[in-house]
Order: C-alpha cells, then sequence, then structure tokens
C-alpha cells in the first residue's frame, strides 16, 4: 500500500512537470508569433502563480473541511488531495479500533466482579469499576481526590504509605464490613497504579477452620497418644512379664507410636507459625550462636560417619522470632545428614554480603531430581516416602521451613542433582538487619 500511494505521488509530479513543460512550450509559441517575448514570459509567470495561489487557496478550504469547499481537481494538487484522502480513511479506522478496544477495556473493567481503581503515583483516583463504586460508595465526583481520604482503615492506609506493593494485602475487615479483603497494588503505564479489592473471605473461612481443626485435631490426639506410649515403654522395659511373641510386635508399635508424636508436634509447631501471633515476638536473634549449639549436637550425633564444616561469620544478627528460625536452621542441617550416606561431607554456611544475610547448607547426598523441587515444601509430600519413613521423617519439615521463611520475609532457595548432592539456602534482606 505504501508503495503504491509513493507510486501515486511520483505520477503526480510526473503530470505536473508536464503540464508545466506543454503550457510553457505554449507560450513560446504564442510569443513568437507576437515577437512581445517579455510581455508573454511574465504573463506565463503571473498565470503559473495565479493556478497555484488558486489551488492553494481550495486546498486550503477543502483540508479546513470548509462548507461545500471542493479539492482541486487537476495536478499535483489532485494527486495530494487523494493521498490525504487515503489517510485521512486510515486513521479514521484506526481510531475507530482504538475506540473499540477503549470501550471493550473499559466495558471489561467495569464488569469485573472484583473492585478495580486506577490511581496516580500520588493515590489519587482516576476511574474506578462499578465493583469498586459499589464497595468504598466512591461517586464521579470522587475523581482526583486522594484514596485515604475516602478509605479511613489504619492498615490500608499503612499499606498504600510504605510503598512496597511485593506481597499483597489480607485485611480481616474492611469498610465496616467483617468480611475479609485482599489487596494488590499493580503499576502499570507510566507510574500509574491499579489497585485491586477482592472479597477473600469464604476462601479465608475455609483456611481459618482448616487450621483450627488440625490444631484441635493434633493436640486432642497428643493426650491419648502419649498414654498409649506410656504404656508401651512400660512393657517394653519389661522384658520377663511380655510373652516372647509380643517383643516385636510391641517395638514396632513403639516406634509408630513415636513417629506419630512426631507428626503431631510438627503440626501443632505449623499452626503455631501460621497463627497471627507470631511475629508480635521479634527480636534480636543471634543466629552464630544458635549454629553454634547446633554444631555441638550435630558433630556428637555425626563427627565420627561425615565430614562436618560450619562456616559461621561471628555476630552476625538478624530481627526474628528465635524458636520458629531455630527450627529451619535444624531441620535443614538433620535433612543433610539424613540423605546423605555415611562418608559424605556436610557444610554448614552462616555469612553476609551487601544484599543481606544468608544461611546454606550444602551436602553430597544422593540429591533431588528437579522434577520434585517445586513441591518439596507441600505438607507430607515425599520424594521417596519408603526412605523418608525408615529415616523418621515426618514430611512437614519443609512446610514449617517454609512458612517460618515467609513470615521473615524470605523464601527457600533450592539446588540439587541426582547423585552430586542438595543445597538448602535461604536469604534474609538487610531489613532483616538489627
Amino acid at each position: 500500500m505504501a508503495n503504491q500511494r509513493s507510486q501515486q505521488f511520483s505520477n503526480a509530479i510526473s503530470r505536473e512537470l508536464t503540464w508545466i513543460a506543454f503550457s510553457f512550450f505554449g507560450f513560446l509559441v504564442l510569443a513568437w508569433l507576437s515577437g512581445a517575448w517579455l510581455e508573454v514570459l511574465l504573463s506565463y509567470l503571473f498565470f503559473y502563480i495565479g493556478r497555484q495561489l488558486l489551488n492553494v487557496y481550495w486546498f486550503e478550504r477543502w483540508i479546513r473541511g470548509v462548507p461545500n469547499a471542493v479539492a482541486p481537481t487537476s495536478g499535483f494538487w489532485k494527486e495530494l488531495c487523494t493521498l490525504l484522502s487515503h489517510k485521512q480513511r486510515a486513521l479514521e479506522k484506526r481510531v475507530d479500533l482504538q475506540n473499540d478496544k477503549s470501550e471493550q477495556f473499559h466495558a471489561a473493567a467495569m464488569a469485573l466482579p472484583i473492585a478495580a481503581i486506577s490511581l496516580t503515583k500520588h493515590h489519587k483516583i482516576e476511574w474506578f469499576n462499578d465493583a469498586a463504586q459499589a464497595l468504598l460508595s466512591i461517586k464521579a465526583s470522587d475523581t482526583g481526590r486522594k484514596l485515604e481520604t475516602l478509605v479511613r482503615q489504619p492498615e490500608f492506609i499503612q499499606y498504600l504509605k510504605q510503598e512496597a506493593f511485593e506481597k499483597p494485602l489480607i485485611l480481616d475487615s474492611f469498610m465496616g464490613q467483617p468480611r475479609a479483603y485482599r489487596c494488590e497494588m499493580f503499576d502499570y503505564y507510566h507510574g500509574h497504579r491499579l489497585l485491586l479489592l477482592e472479597d477473600v473471605h469464604e476462601l479465608y473461612h475455609l483456611a481459618q477452620i482448616r487450621k483450627d481443626f488440625v490444631a484441635n485435631a493434633s493436640h486432642e490426639l497428643r493426650t491419648p497418644l502419649t498414654v498409649v506410649n506410656g504404656y508401651l515403654e512400660m512393657m517394653i522395659d519389661m522384658p520377663s512379664q511380655v510373652p516372647a511373641f509380643w517383643v516385636k510386635p510391641l517395638d514396632q508399635m513403639h516406634h509408630q507410636s513415636l513417629r506419630m508424636q512426631a507428626i503431631i508436634e510438627d503440626l501443632l509447631a505449623l499452626s503455631r507459625i501460621e497463627s497471627d501471633t507470631l511475629m508480635n515476638k521479634v527480636k534480636d536473634v543471634k543466629v552464630d550462636e544458635i549454629l553454634k549449639n547446633i554444631e555441638i549436637d550435630i558433630r556428637y550425633l555425626y563427627d565420627d560417619d561425615y565430614e562436618i564444616d560450619f562456616e559461621v561469620e561471628k555476630d552476625l544478627s538478624i530481627k526474628g522470632v528465635e524458636e520458629p528460625l531455630k527450627s529451619v536452621f535444624t531441620n535443614l542441617i538433620s535433612n543433610a545428614f539424613r540423605y546423605t550416606l555415611k562418608g559424605g561431607r556436610v557444610t554448614v554456611r552462616w555469612y553476609s554480603d551487601i544484599s543481606g544475610a544468608h544461611f546454606e547448607v550444602e551436602d553430597s547426598g544422593i540429591g533431588i531430581a528437579s522434577e520434585h523441587l517445586t513441591r518439596l515444601t507441600e505438607r507430607f509430600y515425599r520424594v521417596d516416602t519408603a526412605r523418608s519413613r525408615e529415616n523418621g521423617g515426618t514430611g512437614l519439615g519443609l512446610a514449617i521451613v517454609k512458612h517460618v521463611l515467609e513470615r521473615h520475609d524470605s523464601e527457600l532457595r533450592i539446588q540439587s542433582q541426582i547423585g552430586k548432592g542438595s543445597v538448602f539456602g535461604c536469604d534474609f534482606t538487610r531489613d532483616n538487619f538489627m
């Protein structure tokens, strides 16, 4: 299309030059016949200039859209008007298409069941959909006002002021309604921001029911299991009063009861970690001292069977909750020995750099296939079920690690290769430093 229009433009110039040549030749003939060369040439010049000025006048009226204005109909100006008409029609089609897309976007935004509000970087309202209007009681006259003046909820205002939108904000109640809402802020289109408010009360309520059920069931099971385990230990400790054929079954029952007890303790620990009160106990955690105590226990248990290295930076502390962090370090270190054959090597590192503090456990163990890495932190997920049970694993250790790290604005980092070992690590940003 562009080549065709370029050819049309070239043809228009050629025709204009042809017209000039023929008209000039005609005036030359007239000058030769009359002998008045100067008068004829001046007449031709005035004629050509007058013609161009008249075409400019017609073109100017046509391009401005003056009623009844007629476009030039000859030579270069005719082709120029034709090209401009094509351009104008193409532009109109593009504008119509953009308007149609804009209307579609607007209709889609209005139809969203999630409240959506577009804000400037200073949190001034630009537009909002029907769900936001119903939830926040916003009116068209509120456009241009700061959102903080309409939503007077301390947690929400703090979320806006902190400018930390990497994680969503979950509110137990919103605008006086006892329902849970999920608030997320996204940057889009040159500094503009999109706020989404979603009612997640049903999901939040179901999650809370699940947490309460696990916590209550685990708590209720602990007491009878303790009684059963106590009687089993008592019978095992009295071999003379127990028939010989009961010795092996009692040992197996005792082993399984201890395993069930460990699972229940881990479930209770997970429930405590998921509770909202955990981070109220934040303090200065001396990680080097925790790792020093863990090293003493580890060397006592494994020093004869493994090569053990602890590379710990002294006086490196972070903000956090001590007991959950201690469970993270213990879980990751014990897992390294659990899945490393005797004679292997386990290295524990605790160090800092410009990005923050880092904890790593590297082993030369059996390794983990890549398809399992993304699911390791799921509850009760095991790569090798038989081996995990044989080693006493509950399947909850890495789930506990994941939740603790999330509460400390960190996450579990895993690298592993079959037969070459694994590296489990977690990174704490400089905001975690005391």
